[in-house]
């Protein structure tokens, strides 16, 4: 079973979804959100990076996840 959700995800999905909603979202405003979601998670790894060799190893993970 995947971990709950941190609030500040949850923040995130609402802020990500109330862009399009007006009770429901149809299949191409998901992907948008997807699509914008990933480019926010891009930027996660690429911080999480912090050797820059395109990996997050398991102490960059660590350190990723205890912010």
């Amino acid at each position: 079973m995947a971990d709950p959700l941190t609030e500040e995800q949850i923040a995130e999905f609402k802020e990500a979804f109330s862009l399009f909603d007006d009770g429901t979202i149809t299949t191409k405003e998901l992907g948008t959100i997807m699509r914008s979601l990933n480019e926010e998670v891009d930027e996660m790894i690429r911080e999480a990076d912090t050797d820059a060799d395109g990996q997050v190893n398991y102490e960059e993970f660590m350190q990723m996840t205890a912010k």
